[in-house]
């Protein structure tokens, strides 16, 4: 299967997973559409919490190809045959793939999409526009680099002075990666460096082609494009900024106050998956690399999640580099309206909770 057609079938697919969250005590019946779990004996009488949980009852999901969203994939998969994480937590869902963080920062503000996973500068640059938008957790750092068709000659950033340069789109973390790379290496953005906007699924047969002299994205597209002889990598993202943020969970204001519990939910299995690729990479390569996800070698995954540092909640690191992109969005770009402060963007109290 060619890169072009594996990600028309991605794109065509969506994901469903359901179950029942019940109001009760410890003992209770799970139903997931396809028969009912219980105990041999008979249940006692449940008197019921007075708060009811706070859950919707279909969550919408918007993520990206890209194992970025690793932890994604493994919440959402039956592991050895039992309920996935999603699951065991009761969540039904229904997902749906996006070219780039900006296009899911939309859908949210649409009020489509009720849970993305996108890099923080485009949430900030949504968050600029709908206040409304909030991360409620982290999911990695690092994770991006530049790659060039290997032989070109191109070695360093500064040969690509009059070249274009792919990135999934203005926006996009790789996108401001390219601007910061610019103006320390007095560049000019759109003049010097032509920035292309590309979809992920043409970036290595665009450099093998030379439409683009050069890639920005993100994994495991740069770990591909070396392990298919075609590309070379000058620089990692963890090189250009050490230990940036990337991806984060986002979602709304109105979905934190109304579905606390479908957030929670959502967290604690996200939680568990960071858990299973920091305990057993292998496995956790296996899953991504699987038809349902990336459909890749899970040798390649495996390779390309080293440069990935997945964490279910924020460290100071992740924090400190949200305020320095805030500062580069609006200090050194113009491109939001202010500086904005963790605390207006990030509602940590549900994460904190869990």
């Amino acid at each position: 299967m060619s890169i072009n057609d594996l990600f028309d079938k991605l794109n065509e697919e969506k994901l469903s997973r359901r179950t029942v969250l019940k109001v009760g005590a410890a003992v209770g019946v799970g139903m997931a559409g396809l028969g009912v779990a219980g105990c041999t004996s008979p249940s006692p009488t449940v008197t019921p919490t007075s708060t009811p949980l706070k859950v919707k009852d279909t969550v919408n999901i918007g993520y990206l190809i890209t194992d970025h969203d690793s932890p994604f994939y493994i919440a959402a998969t039956k592991i050895d045959g039992a309920q996935s994480y999603l699951e065991k937590y009761g969540m039904n869902i229904n997902i749906t793939n996006f070219s780039s963080g900006p296009e899911i920062l939309t859908q949210i503000a649409g009020g489509k999409i009720d849970i993305g996973i996108a890099g923080v500068p485009p949430v900030i640059l949504a968050y600029d526009k709908d206040p409304t938008v909030r991360i409620v957790t982290s999911v990695h750092k690092n994770g991006s680099g530049l790659f060039v068709k290997k032989g070109s000659g191109l070695a360093k950033f500064t040969d690509l002075k009059g070249k274009k340069v792919g990135t999934p789109g203005p926006g996009s973390i790789q996108d401001i990666l390219v601007r910061e790379l610019c103006k320390s290496n007095n560049l000019v953005y759109g003049t010097d460096v032509d920035a292309v906007k590309l979809p992920q699924g043409q970036w290595i047969g665009a450099v093998d082609a030379g439409t683009v002299d050069a890639v920005m994205g993100w994994e495991p597209f740069v770990t591909m494009a070396e392990m298919q002889g075609i590309g070379e990598t000058i620089l990692r993202s963890e090189d250009i900024l050490p230990g940036h943020p990337c991806d984060s969970i986002v979602t709304t204001k109105g979905m934190i106050e109304q579905y606390p519990d479908s957030i929670k939910a959502f967290l604690r299995a996200h939680r568990d998956a960071v858990e299973l690729i920091k305990n057993d990479p292998q496995k956790a390569a296996q899953i991504v690399s699987s038809k349902e996800w990336m459909n890749n070698e899970p040798a390649v995954e495996r390779a390309s999640m080293e440069h990935i540092t997945f964490l279910y909640k924020p460290d100071e690191e992740y924090l400190a580099g949200f305020d320095r992109f805030s500062k580069v969005l609006k200090e050194e770009l113009s491109l939001t309206k202010k500086v904005y402060t963790r605390d207006e963007i990030f509602d940590l109290s549900l994460v904190n909770g869990i």
